[in-house]
């Protein structure tokens, strides 16, 4: 039997796993990521019954400036926000809309996993891309720890401290237009940012050790949504999130008996 499963191995041979592949290099100007799109650790079950995808090899190729500038003031940005010491994307917002309404843009991390996000708040687009909505524990370490860099060169760093928390909160109230209903998450405008909660600036940014550095928080908004540097022309081919978020989510009000909202 040992010997028939050995022909039959060489045969048919097991293709190779694909693992995680990431370089990260440098000159005078640019610090360089390149890699695979793989993660280097643990995911959660792809395809799931919220998310129909697969995660496959990508070409991952990206360059931030070696010593970035900070602009006087901050400019949104979408999609991909940045990238991971291990070559996987940072991308907090999803495509998703309340009736293509902008203003109402939902949010992949509400306490409902409705995204089919795994442990690390990742979770795969159509393309196979595997990408974190929020902090990635399997990456974020004990203490205050770089994990990447934001797409206008300024590192990305994680706390489990405690010391850097979000400055954002829940609004108070209803929605007074939209889909209505009580602010609770669903929607990236359900929150608001107040300078006096933490030393966390608008983009999630502060200064550690004399450099200004962004910080993925564990609420709202997650990782930076916007960004005080210029962002490297590399990040437009990530642009858009056009992922598993695809997928309508079902609106709150569906688990609470109302009709859904049209699409």
């Amino acid at each position: 039997m040992k010997l028939l499963y050995i022909v039959l191995l060489s045969l048919f041979p097991v293709p190779a796993i694909a693992e995680n592949q990431v370089s990260i290099t440098k000159d005078n100007e640019y610090i360089y990521i390149k890699g695979n799109g793989l993660p280097d650790h643990k995911t959660g079950q792809f395809p799931n019954s919220r998310n129909p995808n697969a995660i496959s090899e990508q070409n991952i190729s990206f360059r931030v400036p070696l010593n970035p500038v900070k602009n006087p003031k901050s400019k949104p940005k979408r999609g991909a926000v940045g990238v991971a010491l291990n070559g996987i994307t940072f991308e907090p917002a999803t495509a998703e809309t309340w009736n293509g309404d902008r203003n109402y843009n939902y949010e992949a991390i509400d306490g409902s996993r409705v995204f089919g996000l795994d442990q690390n708040n990742a979770h795969v687009q159509p393309t196979g891309k595997y990408h974190y909505h929020g902090v990635p524990s399997a990456i974020a370490g004990k203490g205050i720890n770089q994990i990447g860099y934001a797409a206008d060169g300024f590192p990305i760093y994680s706390d489990t401290t405690g010391q850097y928390k979000s400055s954002y909160r829940l609004k108070s109230g209803q929605r007074p237009s939209g889909p209505g209903g009580q602010y609770d998450g669903t929607f990236s405008s359900d929150y608001e940012y107040v300078a006096s909660l933490s030393v966390l600036d608008e983009c999630n940014g502060a200064t550690l050790d004399g450099q200004y550095v962004y910080f993925a928080t564990e609420t709202f908004p997650f990782l930076p949504r916007c960004l005080y540097g210029d962002p490297d022309p590399s990040f437009e081919q990530a642009r858009g999130n056009r992922g598993g978020e695809r997928r309508r989510p079902p609106h709150r009000g569906e688990r609470q008996g109302r009709p859904p909202p049209r699409f």
